[in-house]
């Protein structure tokens, strides 16, 4: 698969540059964390995901540019639905298992979202090797305490899957939050993720949780950066885990609204807003962002794509690194390329640009998402 898969040859060649790669859920960890892009929840009391995922129905239409989805077995799924949950994402997963590899590698890739470490072993104990159709699972609320129980429980779970499954865990819990304990608390995850670096696919952030813990919830208007003590832990966050030297991708935090019907996206404001927050994401270290609703998917993936002026900067850092020359100007004259400060920037650049590409000089991101928005509501109607 690869990004902006609705998108035909000509409007390929039309936007792009150079047009994003194709990848799988066996590609390179590094490049695979950053191909995850908008990660889709759906519940696991979903009963059709498996037929969705055989038939196409994922890969089109509203849903045209998934490439990450989750089946979520925790705060989706009520209390009291939980055991049914769990027995309809097995009764999937063994479907999905029947199919063969080129059915599954159509789809998107699939990941998991659990509640305990005694769950998942439950999971395993029913699913056996039908737990070989999902990448990775998601710890939620991940604790200095309960990560270690988590990736004993993810040992288990990949040898009864037949391959290694990534972990994705997630920063949620008030500890994290809290201002007296967070810094402890983000140091003791840190060491055992870093530990476990590896297995790590993407570490993922959980504002709605954080919200909740003071009460809290943004209108439709408003970004995560807006509420001030959740933005203060996810920069928290992103300092631990956002260095370059670690080489850990940080996933965004969801955006709970949505719209639905309408023909101009630029007219919503829950479009607009998203936009925004994805364009903050990305310029503070955020890398892909938990989605809700597929009318969210185009509007994530596009804010990744690379500009041709950024990449034309990024290619000459790299060219220039073993180099002499220290400082250079950009080759649009219109800002100064520091070769030694700018080089993991570089990187990172690129490393983006393979999986998102890059524009034709004269077009930006948004033109691209308004051409994808115009497909996706094209085909609502």
């Amino acid at each position: 698969m690869r990004h902006f898969n609705g998108l035909t040859d000509s409007d390929l060649k039309t936007f792009f540059k150079y047009s994003p790669a194709e990848f799988n859920r066996d590609t390179k960890r590094e490049t695979l964390s950053l191909a995850l892009g908008a990660a889709l929840y759906t519940p696991g009391s979903r009963a059709d995901f498996a037929q969705k995922i055989l038939n196409g129905e994922y890969s089109k239409g509203a849903f045209a540019g998934l490439t990450t989805l989750i089946i979520c077995l925790e705060d989706a799924v009520a209390d009291t639905e939980l055991e049914q949950a769990e027995k309809n994402a097995i009764s999937e997963f063994k479907k999905l298992e029947e199919a063969s590899a080129e059915q599954l590698a159509a789809g998107p890739i699939l990941f998991l979202r659990i509640r305990t470490p005694d769950q998942l072993d439950k999971l395993i104990k029913n699913a056996g090797t039908a737990l070989s159709v999902i990448t990775g699972i998601v710890f939620p609320k991940c604790s200095p305490d309960t990560l270690p129980l988590f990736f004993e429980a993810l040992n288990r779970a990949s040898e009864a899957a037949g391959r290694k499954l990534y972990a994705l865990p997630l920063l949620e819990t008030k500890e994290v939050l809290y201002s007296e304990s967070r810094e402890q608390t983000l140091a003791e995850l840190y060491k055992i993720i870093q530990s476990e670096a590896e297995r790590i696919l993407t570490v993922r952030v959980g504002a709605t949780d954080f919200s909740s813990l003071y009460g809290l919830r943004r209108p439709a208007e408003r970004t995560i950066y807006d509420v001030h003590i959740i933005r203060d832990c996810l920069i928290a966050i992103l300092n631990q885990f956002g260095r370059s030297e670690d080489g850990f991708t940080v996933s965004g935090p969801v955006y709970e609204h949505f719209s639905v019907g309408e023909r101009l996206w630029l007219s919503s404001k829950p479009e607009q807003t998203l936009w925004e927050e994805v364009q903050l994401d990305i310029l503070n270290g955020f890398k892909g962002k938990t989605c809700i609703h597929p009318s969210q998917i185009p509007i994530v993936n596009a804010g990744h794509i690379i500009s041709f002026e950024a990449y034309e900067d990024a290619k000459l850092i790299l060219n220039e690194s073993k180099g002499r020359n220290g400082v250079l100007q950009s080759p649009k004259r219109n800002k100064m390329n520091e070769v030694k400060p700018h080089l993991s920037w570089a990187k990172k650049v690129i490393a983006q640009a393979e999986v998102y590409g890059v524009l034709n000089e004269n077009y930006q991101p948004i033109d691209v998402l308004n051409h994808l928005r115009a497909n996706q509501l094209s085909n609502q109607y």
